[in-house]
């Protein structure tokens, strides 16, 4: 793989230029290369080599060591989403776990507001008979004053 500003490695009308999609990077790439998982040499992100509208998947392979060597690939590429999956199901796992612990705590809270909620409720009709006691002794006073 060489960036097409170098010198020192020739872009020929084979090869297989485009851009990093995360850095932009300009990239040429000999055309066996297409459709392989390559790190980007600058922001190393994993790309796949675009393959020509023109080419056929059947051009890339053309000899049993290119076909062995894009077996290698591939069985590389799998090990690494295999190894992605396994991450991905433990995360899973671990946010499971923590949506139970969360509901299990929002249930908790469920019933402490319920129970606040008729504590507050019970302090209110207090208040309110008391206000009412209040107000018939303050009349009470007001007509033996009189």
């Amino acid at each position: 793989m060489t960036d097409d500003n170098t010198d020192s490695n020739e872009i020929r009308d084979s090869d297989i230029v485009f851009n990093c999609p995360s850095c932009e990077k300009s990239l040429a790439i000999n055309c066996r290369g297409a459709g392989l998982t390559i790190a980007c040499p600058d922001c190393g992100s994993k790309i796949q080599v675009p393959i020509p509208a023109n080419m056929e998947v059947s051009d890339i392979d053309s000899s049993d060591d290119d076909k062995a060597v894009r077996i290698i690939h591939m069985r590389e590429v799998i090990s690494d989403s295999q190894e992605q999956i396994m991450a991905l199901e433990s995360e899973l796992k671990d946010m499971i776990v923590r949506r139970d612990a969360l509901e299990a705590i929002r249930t908790e809270n469920a019933i402490r507001f319920d129970v606040i909620q008729h504590e507050v409720e019970t302090i209110q009709r207090s208040l309110l008979r008391i206000t009412e006691v209040l107000t018939s002794a303050a009349e009470s006073v007001k007509k033996s004053d009189r």
